[in-house]
């Protein structure tokens, strides 16, 4: 009889977010099919420790040149010493698991690795490369054999060059969108929303409502997401006004600067 694959959460941390894990990363364990496990770098595990998680300690790698990029780059590194077989990566204390999610499996489709687009999508990467389709790094699901020598490749450019404290991220997206672009499975940003709930940071998309939101990643917002549980499973998408005749051109006129100004399609 085949085995189930086994399947983990698993995060880097280090300092005091070390003691910080029950803020959100312990919110994943609402999906009994995932493992959770938290690597600490530092000389010691923190005494409070949350149930359900796995602990790890592991000391401080000075050659990534600052804590968090280490932390950001070898965590890839880190999924092959679990043994299992698929897995999602996550930052530490700014990611919140809102409802329970599909297996893995399911959300790859046959890719080796899934992730979402970033709120601002089009960027350009190294040696004047572009993508409209620039993937946040804090959420990654990975087939874990399948992407071995991916992610190895993508730790061996951080050590290369220091060019800035998010050098995973643009790592991450330079080798997928060149040599890997076939194996991605792009996801809906359900599953690594960014939106604010408020004012703050300056130009990202502002929200109401999380309905339908499977992972949130904004650190600004994560108590004001808390209070918005339990969400519903979809958001509600409202019924169009109908037109009862056809409207004239200064009505469409006006409708189309609606829409452009709410920024809607």
């Amino acid at each position: 009889m085949t085995r189930p694959p086994r399947q983990a959460a698993l995060t880097v941390v280090y300092g005091a977010h070390a003691a910080l894990l029950d803020y959100s990363f312990s919110s994943f364990a609402r999906n009994p099919f995932l493992e959770l496990h938290a690597f600490v770098l530092g000389d010691r595990l923190p005494q409070a420790q949350v149930q359900g998680i796995t602990y790890h300690r592991r000391a401080p790698d000075p050659t990534f040149r600052h804590p968090m990029r280490d932390a950001d780059f070898r965590r890839w590194l880190f999924l092959d010493e679990l043994g299992v077989d698929f897995a999602l990566v996550v930052d530490g204390v700014d990611v919140l698991c809102l409802q329970e999610l599909p297996p893995i499996p399911e959300l790859l489709r046959g890719g080796w690795v899934g992730a979402c687009v970033e709120h601002g999508g089009g960027r350009f990467l190294a040696q004047g490369l572009y993508t409209s389709n620039f993937l946040n790094a804090g959420v990654t699901f990975w087939d874990v054999a399948a992407t071995r020598q991916l992610r190895q490749e993508i730790v061996e450019r951080g050590r290369t060059s220091f060019r800035n404290l998010v050098d995973d991220q643009l790592a991450f997206n330079e080798l997928l969108h060149t040599r890997y672009f076939d194996r991605l499975t792009v996801l809906p940003c359900q599953y690594n929303f960014r939106g604010s709930l408020g004012p703050k940071p300056w130009g990202w998309p502002q929200v109401r409502s999380l309905d339908g939101v499977r992972i949130y990643h904004n650190g600004h917002w994560i108590d004001a997401a808390k209070r918005l549980l339990p969400v519903k499973p979809q958001a509600e998408l409202l019924a169009l006004p109908p037109d009862h005749h056809a409207p004239g051109r200064c009505a469409q006129w006006w409708r189309r600067w609606l829409c452009r100004w709410r920024r809607i399609g």
